[in-house]
């Protein structure tokens, strides 16, 4: 995969260039190139580039697109980095100094083509937006889907999960490639699972079920309170707070919400992936039923996969009884939850498109001013 390479050897080589030379004539006809190239990934590219003259005038108004372009080109467009669901956040660059260099380099138009991905994923939704463009059907499909990749992380690393929300799918990467592939279920449109990174560091075997204090309220409490022999049944057991609300958890067993596997990825938003009793969901081909969380299928091969062999036979043993316990990662794996409406299925090398299950996806994305 393509590094940044050239956006740090520039940013790290040059010095501001003065004011009455900051943007030449071929500066300027570069950067209405760039403008040219943000259309063809799906931005809005402004206009008004072409009749800029070099000049003191010219200068900020010129700086002010240059500066919003590469953020947008980077980071995607303020319509993701603004997105209250959207929970992966990129380094802080000094586009400033950049820019400062990129002008010393007069390398204008290389510059901005190394700042975007440069994944076979990228370039075929960007393919897929051209032919789109060429039939002259509605794109805006490809679009907000460019803008999320620019918006992902540049290096997710060799070694991750990858839960596609809308694919209903999750996928095991092992040195850049798919070793294994299971359903999943996801957040309900009112229970919506966010987009987000978090880093899984084991595997809970008869896990305990810390119940959200939504569902207590929700459901679970009312149970508790009104039928406390069934709520025993189902292996709920109640506590007090110090603030007085009503704490509950669920003991390990066949009626467990987490079933029999929980994978352990602390994070802000209480969303893991897991196992579930309710195995028969599976069968569906929308699964949007959860409060959040991640029921995955075949949670035990799942487990074996973020394992690894050293580890499998631990698992076993521990899926023989009924104590509740952690095996720890030999080395911890990032878990990136997104949620793209079309990508590139490297099983089949094809784009492929899912339903946009909690309405995201949705006007043109416009460039940053």
């Amino acid at each position: 995969m393509r590094s940044l390479a050239l956006f740090i050897a520039v940013l790290s080589a040059g010095t501001a260039v003065s004011a009455a030379t900051r943007w030449s004539t071929d500066d300027l006809a570069q950067l209405s190139e760039v403008a040219v190239i943000a259309g063809q990934e799906g931005l809005d590219a402004p206009r008004d580039i072409a009749a800029m003259v070099p000049g003191a005038s010219t200068d900020d108004a010129a700086d002010a697109i240059a500066l919003g372009l590469a953020r947008d080109f980077l980071e995607g467009s303020a319509r993701t980095r603004d997105d209250p669901s959207w929970h992966l956040p990129r380094g802080t660059i000094d586009y400033r100094a950049w820019l400062d260099a990129v002008l010393d380099k007069h390398a204008v138009v290389a510059s901005y083509r190394a700042l975007l991905p440069a994944t076979p994923a990228y370039a075929a939704l960007r393919s897929a937006l051209e032919k789109c463009r060429a039939g002259r059907g509605n794109c805006d499909l490809f679009e907000r889907n460019l803008d999320r990749a620019r918006a992902f992380p540049r290096e997710p690393g060799r070694d991750y999960v990858w839960v596609n929300v809308p694919a209903y799918r999750l996928d095991v990467i092992r040195d850049g490639k798919i070793v294994a592939s299971h359903k999943v279920i996801v957040g309900k449109p009112t229970t919506q699972t966010p987009t987000f990174r978090a880093t899984m560091t084991g595997v809970t075997v008869n896990p305990w079920w810390n119940v959200p204090c939504s569902i207590v309220d929700e459901s679970i409490g009312k149970l508790i309170r009104n039928n406390p022999a069934e709520a025993a049944r189902r292996g709920f057991v109640a506590t007090k707070g110090a603030d007085g609300k009503l704490q509950v958890r669920q003991k390990p067993g066949p009626n467990n919400a987490l079933g029999r596997i929980k994978l352990e990825m602390p994070n802000p938003y209480g969303v893991y992936i897991h196992d579930t009793p309710s195995r028969d969901l599976f069968a569906n081909d929308k699964r949007a039923f959860s409060h959040g969380c991640i029921r995955a299928q075949d949670p035990e091969g799942l487990a074996e996969a973020v394992l690894g062999d050293d580890q499998a036979s631990a698992l076993a043993v521990l899926l023989a009884g009924t104590t509740s316990r952690t095996i720890h990662l030999s080395r911890p794996l990032p878990v990136y939850v997104v949620y793209f409406t079309a990508e590139l299925d490297p099983r089949t090398g094809q784009v492929v498109s899912y339903t946009d299950i909690y309405h995201r996806d949705g006007k043109r994305i416009a460039a940053t001013p």
